[in-house]
């Protein structure tokens, strides 16, 4: 049964903490950019974040074979070329009943739009949550830290490069859910820029999936 946080409270949730990682990152840093930060550094905020909301428990690194049996998301016969079910999720949260409600696969940095970055994770995602419909699985999720370096010309916007470069990572993230059957939407954080009117840009969004249908929870 759904627990008391909605999808998009999660989803806020791991915006937030992300938001939180970078700017502690600067902290200790002395002022670096989050490009500069380990992977791991923001999947652990999240996860820490998403610790704050009653009822909500997560794990990370969880292997996604076993996760996927848990949720009744296994499928017979040989994995397709896509899935690597002897990998791990980053965060996998959970329902009040212990079995799986999403699977969230982390990305930082991204600054361009390449099948190396996008498509493993959105293929593994998919391909979980459209196995089988009666899952536990509420959604699955690809939550990630986007930055546009400063402009090169004086009339160049970082704000709007960011936007745009966003834009493209939610139209190949929504191609691939289609191959799937999913459905596949945007959740944008706040646009940061630097210090500096020549800074660039950068913030935190999801790509959420869910079944035909489920997209109302998110929105």
């Amino acid at each position: 049964m759904p627990g008391p946080n909605s999808g998009r409270e999660l989803i806020n949730a791991m915006i937030l903490g992300g938001e939180k990682a970078v700017s502690d990152f600067r902290h200790i840093s002395g002022g670096e950019w989050f490009d500069e930060a380990p992977e791991y550094f923001l999947t652990t905020y999240i996860a820490t974040q998403l610790g704050e909301l009653e009822s909500t428990f997560t794990l990370l690194e969880v292997s996604v074979d076993l996760t996927r049996k848990k949720a009744g998301a296994s499928c017979l016969g040989r994995p397709a070329g896509h899935e690597r079910r002897n990998g791990r999720f980053d965060i996998v949260i959970y329902w009040s009943n212990d079995n799986p409600r999403g699977a969230v696969e982390i990305k930082s940095p991204i600054w361009s739009v390449t099948k190396e970055v996008i498509h493993p994770d959105v293929h593994e995602l998919c391909a979980a949550l459209s196995a089988n419909n009666n899952s536990s699985f509420q959604f699955t999720a690809f939550l990630y830290y986007a930055s546009v370096s400063k402009p090169k010309r004086k009339h160049d916007n970082a704000s709007k490069r960011l936007r745009d470069l966003i834009s493209r990572i939610e139209t190949e993230a929504k191609e691939l859910a289609d191959v799937h059957g999913v459905d596949a939407i945007s959740i944008t954080g706040s646009i940061h820029r630097g210090e500096l009117v020549t800074d660039g840009a950068w913030c935190i969004a999801a790509l959420v999936f869910t079944r035909k249908g489920g997209k109302q929870s998110f929105q």
